[in-house]
C-alpha cells in the first residue's frame, strides 16, 4: 500500500468466498506523473509492474483513465496508438501491451484491476471490443468521482465489504460505458434508449419504454403528453431523426432480444411480455427489424454464450460451459 499526494495504490487479497460474487477487485490506485518523470514511478508487486522495453501481461482485466496529459499505448493486436486526455485503456488478461505518457505533457491516471466471470460474461456481449481497447468518454469528470469512490473504499479495508467494493466498481464501468463516444459495434441503434432534451420527446420517451409491453399506440402517446399526433411526430423527427412509431418498434424488439438472449421462455410468451399483439405479428416485425426469425436468433445467441474460450498464459484454451441449452428453441415461429 502507498499514499502520497501524487500517489496512492493497494492490492487486495482475493478471499475464495469473494469469487462467488462473479466480480471482484484485486487492486486500485492513481498516479500524477509530472511532465519528463520516469514511468512508472512506484513499485509495484512484480505481477503488476512493467517497464516500456518489457511490456506486461496481466493475470485480470484493468481499466485505466487518463484524467489529463496524453501518451501512447501498444499492443500485439492493435499497434501504437496516441492516448488522449479522456481516454480510458480496457487491458484485457492475456494479452500484452504496454504504455506510457508523454514526456512533455506527463499524465495524470486512475486505475482499478478486477476479476470475476461476470466480466467474461459481458465480453462475450460485447459490452467490451478487444480491437478497440481505447476509448474517449464525454464526461471525464463523472468517471473520476466513480474512480475516488473505488479508490476510497480499497484504502479503508474493503476486505471487509467486498459486494459494497464490488458496486462501486460496476458503477464505475457503467458509467464509463455510457459515456463511452464510440458505440459498441454488437450493439445496434434499436438497442439503445434515446434520450433529448425536448420535454415532449423525453416525456414520449418515458411513456413508450414503460409502457411498451401494453397496448400503447401513437395516438395515445400524443394525447399523454398534450399535443396532436401531428406535432409529436414533428419533433421525434427533428430530435430523433425517425418517427414515434419506429420507436415503439425498436423498444419492444429490444426487450424482445432480451427475452431470446437470456431467459427460456416460450417463445409465444416473448411476443405478449415485449408487447407485440400476437406471435405472428412478433415474427413479422422481428423478421423485418432483425432479418431473422425470433426462434433463429435465439439459437445462434444461445450457441455463442454456451462455449466460452480465451487464451490462457499457458499457451493452451481455458472452457467454460453454460447450462445445458439444447432446448431453448424447441417453440419456434
Amino acid at each position: 500500500m502507498t499514499d502520497s499526494d501524487s500517489s496512492t495504490f493497494n492490492y487486495l487479497p482475493v478471499p475464495e468466498i469473494v469469487n462467488r460474487l462473479g466480480l471482484y477487485v484485486t487492486g486500485a490506485g492513481m498516479d500524477i506523473v509530472p511532465a519528463g518523470a520516469s514511468y512508472p514511478q512506484q513499485n509495484h508487486p512484480e505481477l503488476y509492474h512493467f517497464s516500456w522495453h518489457a511490456g506486461r501481461v496481466l493475470p485480470e482485466f484493468q481499466f485505466v483513465f487518463i484524467a489529463a496529459g496524453s501518451g501512447e499505448f501498444e499492443s500485439r493486436e492493435t499497434g501504437l496508438q496516441e492516448i488522449k486526455q479522456g481516454t480510458i485503456m480496457t487491458l484485457y488478461p492475456d494479452v500484452w501491451h504496454r504504455y506510457r505518457p508523454n514526456p512533455v505533457t506527463g499524465w495524470t491516471e486512475y486505475w482499478i484491476s478486477l476479476g470475476g466471470d461476470l466480466l467474461f460474461q459481458w465480453l462475450g456481449r460485447g459490452l467490451f471490443n478487444t480491437d478497440r481497447p481505447l476509448t474517449t468518454l464525454r464526461h471525464p469528470e463523472k468517471t473520476i468521482e466513480k474512480y475516488q469512490d473505488v479508490i476510497d473504499f480499497v484504502m479503508k479495508r474493503p476486505e471487509q465489504d467486498a459486494p459494497m467494493l464490488a458496486a462501486h466498481a460496476m458503477a464505475l464501468i457503467a458509467s464509463a460505458l455510457e459515456q463511452a463516444q464510440t458505440s459498441v459495434e454488437s450493439i445496434n441503434s434499436e438497442d439503445k434508449l434515446e434520450r433529448s432534451d425536448d420535454p415532449l420527446v423525453a416525456e414520449s420517451l418515458r411513456v413508450i419504454w414503460n409502457n411498451s409491453h401494453q397496448r400503447v399506440s401513437v395516438d395515445m402517446i400524443a394525447k399523454h403528453v398534450g399535443v396532436t399526433r401531428r406535432t409529436l411526430e414533428r419533433h421525434f423527427k427533428k430530435h430523433l431523426g425517425r418517427t414515434l412509431l419506429q420507436e415503439l418498434v425498436a423498444c419492444r424488439i429490444q426487450r424482445a432480444k432480451r427475452l431470446l438472449r437470456e431467459t427460456h421462455v416460450p417463445i409465444k410468451y416473448v411476443a405478449h411480455a415485449a408487447g407485440f399483439s400476437s406471435l405472428p405479428n412478433l415474427c413479422k416485425v422481428f423478421r423485418r427489424e432483425v432479418g431473422t426469425t425470433p426462434g433463429s436468433y435465439r439459437e445462434v445467441a444461445t450457441q455463442n454464450q454456451k462455449v466460452r474460450r480465451w487464451p490462457s498464459s499457458s499457451g493452451g484454451n481455458r472452457v467454460e460451459e453454460s447450462p445445458d441449452d439444447s432446448d431453448v428453441s424447441q417453440n419456434g415461429t
